[in-house]
């Protein structure tokens, strides 16, 4: 009877979690070229880096970061930056 009760709670609990991820609006700049582009990852720079090769001469660095509640699960949008919400 003890290990059904905690099972029962364990389960219960579970229910009431919720996930967080953060997300990192990264710039990419040519220095070859001088252009830039900003794209929105849950991943930061270095893991970026390390995931998706960079071109020639291109350089990351994060602009902004900033913590959502849920989960990117199914390819789901992220949740827009705290300064753009009204």
């Amino acid at each position: 009877m003890p290990k059904m009760f905690i099972v029962f709670l364990v389960l219960t609990c579970s229910l009431f979690s919720f996930a967080e991820y953060r997300v990192f609006k990264l710039q990419f700049t040519n220095t070859k070229t001088n252009q830039s582009r900003q794209i929105q990852s849950t991943l930061d720079p270095e893991q970026f880096k390390s995931i998706y090769p960079l071109q020639y001469g291109e350089t990351v660095t994060y602009v902004q970061t900033w913590r959502c509640k849920g989960n990117t699960s199914q390819f789901k949008p992220h949740c827009q930056s705290p300064e753009k919400k009204p």
